[in-house]
């Protein structure tokens, strides 16, 4: 029991469905955490406190998939977080979670707490977050600086902060202060003195274009590590009290080097303008899927479409096998295949099934492969390999926890 505490783990169970949360692909798992299973609420109860994750170095079916908790990341070891953005920095190995609702009794941390791939468990960070929470929001990381890039959002009562408080522009928080000043120097711009890990600030280059100014519940996808498009989201039209969905028929795209926007017409299968939508890239192609049209919150969808960045055309793909439609989801690229998990369906909290999209075949799959996917995608490629060696240092490691904690046994016991 001791050993299986240890290594934290519980196999074999049924993920809870939900919405509102982040999914990242760590150490050879698909890993899913935070959201809300059927409470639109914000009490502590509302929240789910699990980090659960599916091997994704072996098949998978879509139906009843292997799930996993990690004890050790679970619980009160995470923050209770929905409708939060997630990053996975590969360079250090953490997943950083960003804003997001949180329960109303609890108070800002001045940490950010991350998720250490390595030791596999949650725990404060040196990386500091003295700004108003928001959400609604994206966040994406550029793997040459190690900054993460915030757009977009709302703060309002559920984030502890202002009520209906938008923000207009581009963020920048430095995740790692070595990359950051090696790569502002390679662009020749200057480094400021005082940066640091968590050094939070707007961008003071072109401001936002008029369009998209207090935009939220949009998608952020960065290509080439150097261009953020974002696509779709809503805007509040004050007049009318209504919110508004963007077409797709024009992206707009930020250059996060050289702070500069642009907007690019789209041409070919222009989707239908929806909000709160699931986004992934593959090579040079951004695909959506599913998503609401937030004017009503009735009108559901459940396609999926490629956005060709560099023809910037539009083409509706076939969805056999289809999920049923959904909102508030995640998807994400591995190998050939989207991978989607979760969501908000039209009367009920989204099922437990993992679903593949296979892009070589066009169509939904009932099983996932790994056959074919680099142990970079899967990121296993930094890992140790387990060796006659390795094996008997953990070995060691497992018998001195369990005298220590034998130990602790026999001095409460006598303490008693």
């Amino acid at each position: 029991i001791v050993l299986l505490a240890y290594l934290g783990c519980v196999e074999g169970l049924e993920l809870t469905p939900r919405f509102q949360h982040t999914m990242e692909i760590v150490n050879g798992e698909l890993c899913v955490f935070g959201g809300k299973s059927n409470s639109t609420g914000t009490n502590l109860s509302d929240f789910l406190l699990d980090y659960r994750c599916v091997d994704v170095t072996t098949p998978i079916e879509q139906r009843r998939p292997n799930w996993k908790m990690q004890s050790s990341a679970s619980r009160f070891a995470m923050p209770p977080l929905a409708q939060q953005s997630s990053v996975y920095d590969r360079g250090n190995h953490i997943i950083v979670p960003y804003g997001g609702q949180t329960p109303n009794t609890f108070s800002k941390a001045n940490h950010l707490t991350v998720y250490c791939s390595q030791f596999q468990a949650w725990g404060a960070s040196n990386i500091l977050d003295g700004v108003p929470r928001r959400y609604l929001h994206t966040a994406v990381v550029q793997e040459s600086s190690g900054d993460m890039i915030v757009f977009g959002g709302a703060s309002d009562s559920t984030t502890n902060n202002q009520e209906g408080a938008r923000w207009l522009n581009v963020n920048r928080m430095v995740l790692d202060k070595d990359r950051h000043v090696a790569h502002m120097r390679a662009l020749g711009r200057p480094v400021q003195g005082n940066v640091t890990v968590g050094s939070f600030n707007t961008d003071d280059g072109d401001p936002t274009p008029d369009a998209i100014i207090s935009i939220i519940q949009h998608a952020s996808v960065l290509i080439n590590d150097t261009q953020m498009v974002v696509l779709g989201g809503s805007l509040n039209k004050h007049k009318e009290a209504v919110a508004v969905d963007l077409p797709f028929s024009t992206v707009y795209v930020y250059d996060i080097d050289k702070l500069t926007w642009r907007s690019q017409p789209c041409t070919g299968d222009i989707p239908l303008s929806r909000s709160v939508f699931a986004s992934s890239l593959y090579k040079n192609f951004i695909y959506i899927h599913a998503g609401v049209n937030t004017s009503d919150w009735s009108t559901y969808f459940d396609d999926l479409y490629e956005l060709d960045t560099i023809k910037w055309r539009w083409r509706k793909m076939p969805t056999p096998d289809a999920p049923i439609p959904r909102y508030a989801h995640q998807m994400k690229t591995l190998g050939h295949y989207l991978i989607i998990t979760h969501g908000f369906l039209e009367n009920q909290t989204g099922d437990a099934n993992i679903y593949f999209y296979d892009l070589t075949k066009q169509a939904f799959v009932s099983q996932y492969s790994p056959r074919g996917i680099s142990n970079k995608e899967l990121d296993v490629a930094w890992l140790v390999k387990a060796t006659p060696a390795t094996n008997g240092i953990m070995s060691v490691g497992y018998i001195l926890v369990l005298l220590i904690f034998l130990i602790a046994m026999v001095y409460l016991a006598k303490e008693a």
